[in-house]
């Protein structure tokens, strides 16, 4: 285990739109961890909260950042704007930090050619249908991530050196979802440095308990990754291919044909309902995502239409610089004093 003067000085970023009732969770979870308090700060960052988000904050030796620019990609980028530390590790305001997330998190830092490391994206334990099956749906999500081509980190655990986002750029504060994604494929075109995957730096990501909820994630999550797909093929000069209604119909009669066969097969009532259940939010998920990209990609269109379209060195699109995030001195210490 490495020494603590050898850890590198790290600025912890927690975002929160109204999340009074989960934020103090996810702090004390950070507060409780294992790695030296004098080499880290913990920045959680209000953006915007109207439900005494503010008051929870303030009751912790954390410091609390006002960013009023709505969009978790302005929260992140004041945390970077304001920050000191060498590493930047990211959670968000309604996950929980495992005791040694923090220190598992920066240990793949010592290698100097790492510049950015996922960790591991646990699930806690939810008793509603919703959060059983959004469980079961994203059991690997930043194990997917991590093996993508181009890999990428999803930032509800992950951690990037500072050097990185002084040579790329902060979040692109245009992307309200899928920041993480537009990043990773930043940060593989324009850095030298690689990504490191750390199993043993576990948060664990609470999921919507509701049906509705469900959907609009799945919404927010397609919509995002709509975004991404119209932002690069602009770059690359190609129309962006939509999302076809024909994939959903499709699944919908592979379901039904599926289910009758199981059922004739096995006409338990406890084996129908579970797999109605599963049937039920895998078409739910398809359709969030018929709809969810399909307004991405048609918003991105326009969004990213004055992208121009050019080649790197190394073969791949240009990149243009996202906004600089724009530091204002709303800052509060932990003993109260304003910076």
């Amino acid at each position: 285990m490495r020494g603590a003067s050898d850890l590198p000085f790290t600025t912890v970023v927690i975002p929160v739109r109204n999340g009074a009732a989960m934020v103090g969770d996810a702090i004390s979870s950070v507060l409780e961890g294992d790695f030296p308090a004098d080499r880290r700060e913990i920045l959680v960052v209000d953006n915007g909260s109207t439900d005494g988000t503010a008051d929870v904050i303030r009751d912790f030796p954390v410091t609390y950042v006002h960013e009023p620019r709505p969009g978790v990609s302005n929260a992140r980028n004041r945390g970077i704007a304001e920050g000191r530390g060498e590493v930047f590790a990211f959670m968000d305001g309604d996950c929980i930090a495992s005791p040694a997330w923090l220190r598992e998190l920066v240990a793949p830092f010592s290698d100097p050619t790492i510049g950015c490391v996922a960790g591991e994206l646990g699930h806690a334990p939810g008793e509603s249908v919703a959060e059983r099956q959004a469980t079961r749906m994203l059991g690997a999500w930043q194990s997917y991530a991590v093996n993508s081509n181009p890999p990428y980190a999803i930032t509800a655990n992950a951690a990037y050196r500072r050097s990185v986002f002084e040579a790329i750029g902060p979040f692109d504060p245009r992307m309200p979802r899928a920041q993480d994604v537009e990043l990773g494929l930043r940060f593989s075109e324009r850095c030298d440095l690689g990504l490191a995957y750390s199993a043993e730096a576990i948060v664990s990501h609470r999921h919507r308990s509701t049906q509705r909820g469900f959907f609009r994630q799945q919404i927010g999550w397609s919509y995002g990754a709509g975004l991404v797909a119209a932002k690069y093929h602009a770059l690359d000069g190609r129309p962006s291919p939509p999302p076809r209604l024909i994939d959903v119909a499709q699944s919908a009669r592979g379901v039904r044909s599926v289910l009758a066969l199981r059922f004739k097969r096995n006409p338990d009532p406890l084996y129908r309902h579970s797999f109605l259940e599963d049937a039920w939010f895998g078409l739910m998920r398809q359709a969030a995502w018929y709809l969810g990209a399909r307004a991405g990609m048609w918003r991105g269109a326009r969004v990213f239409a004055g992208e121009a379209s050019a080649r790197t060195e190394r073969g791949g699109p240009a990149f243009p610089e996202p906004p600089p995030p724009e530091p204002r001195p709303i800052t509060s210490q932990p003993d109260g004093s304003k910076s």
